[in-house]
Formats: C-alpha cells, structure tokens, sequence
C-alpha cells in the first residue's frame, strides 16, 4: 500500500467541498430555467447550463444571466400592462 502525502501547496482551501461535495443555495433566480447558486462552504458560485447540470460561473456566464434577467423583467412588465387579456 502506497502512503500519499500531501504537500502544503496541494491542499486546498475547500477541502470539505472536494471530499463531500459542494452545498449549493439559490442566490439569484434568473427565469424559469436557470438560476445561479453558492455554496455555502467555500462561496464557489455556480449556474446552470443548456441541460440543467450546474457550471461555475465565469465573467462571461454572469452577463448573459444579467442580460436573461433583464430581458424576463421587461417581458413580465409587457405582459401585465400592455397585452392584458380583455374581459369579457
């Protein structure tokens, strides 16, 4: 049996989160589809993808949620006071 020893650089911050897996929480809901999460433990941040398994979250990924965000603001404010359905 080989001993593995971990050196001061290998060791990560987030040790807990590599072993038993990260503890997400929903921090922003962007629509119906996607939302962005942070762990608890080490504060990664995450989103979901076109399939619905969470990626981290990069510069890029940010602005496209904000800009997904924004746009399903706009839509909901269209719909409730411009294209309201007609009693009859």
């Amino acid at each position: 049996m080989k001993n593995i020893y971990l050196t001061q650089g290998m060791v990560k911050k987030n040790y807990r989160c590599s072993l038993l897996g990260h503890q997400y929480v929903e921090t922003k809901k962007i629509n119906l589809h996607f939302s962005e999460f942070e762990c608890t433990v080490c504060r990664t941040q995450a989103t979901n993808d076109s399939r619905g398994n969470k990626i981290t979250l990069t510069t890029r990924l940010k602005d496209i949620n904000e800009t997904l965000f924004y746009l399903n603001l706009k839509k909901q404010f269209l719909s409730r006071f411009y294209f309201q359905k007609k009693e009859q």
